[in-house]
């Protein structure tokens, strides 16, 4: 069927030109707030084991007795430290000076757990460092979710890069540093047994 072809008056044009202006505006919008919400930023933290009263700031989830042999490895913080209990290795750990005899360790990167150590002996031999956020991160989380902590032990090297971060339920590490030279923040990831780094992750959270 054949339907005679309407022609809008001034007004009706005027109207629905305004009106195609307000649905681009609406979509330029759109689009911009898309690539806003894609242009993410590495957050990072500065790990605070205790309230400023020197009470656990984290869940306590066991208590164990052992001792601090010196500062820890995985990070350069004058309150992080490398402890043992039995045959467990705990780094880092961190103490305040209003909470004494005790260390408290993350169960995890990021983790709002810790196991709290009753020290049979004083601390001593710590680091030297304040709490910073210039040096490498103890633990990161990738945009994917995957969380990596610093690996204080012995390890291996690809294209001049350690494989400094082992990851929870991942067969990839992350390796050398993260690079700050864009937001967010990336960092080579392959296998442990990787003979060449070709792949970048982006970290979503950094942990000093």
């Amino acid at each position: 069927m054949h339907y005679p072809r309407r022609h809008l008056n001034p007004f009706q044009a005027s109207r629905l030109g305004v009106m195609t202006a307000v649905v681009l505006v609406a979509i330029g919008a759109a689009l911009a707030g898309s690539a806003l919400a894609g242009a993410t930023r590495t957050r990072t933290h500065i790990y605070e084991a205790f309230t400023a009263s020197g009470a656990p700031a984290v869940h306590v989830k066991s208590t164990v007795r052992g001792e601090c042999n010196g500062g820890s490895a995985a990070t350069d913080r004058d309150d992080a430290w490398r402890c043992f209990s039995g045959n467990d290795v705990y780094d880092p750990c961190f103490s305040s000076s209003k909470a004494k005899g005790i260390v408290l360790c993350p169960t995890g990167p990021g983790s709002s757990s810790a196991v709290k150590i009753k020290l049979t002996a004083r601390l001593s031999d710590g680091n030297r460092g304040k709490p910073s956020k210039s040096g490498a991160p103890w633990a990161v989380e990738t945009t994917s979710g995957t969380k990596c902590e610093l690996n204080t032990g012995a390890t291996t090297i690809v294209d001049h890069r350690r494989a400094n971060y082992f990851c929870e339920h991942s067969t990839s590490v992350l390796w050398g540093s993260p690079s700050r030279e864009s937001e967010p923040w990336t960092i080579y990831s392959a296998p442990a047994t990787a003979t060449k780094l070709t792949r970048k992750v982006k970290i979503s959270v950094a942990w000093f």
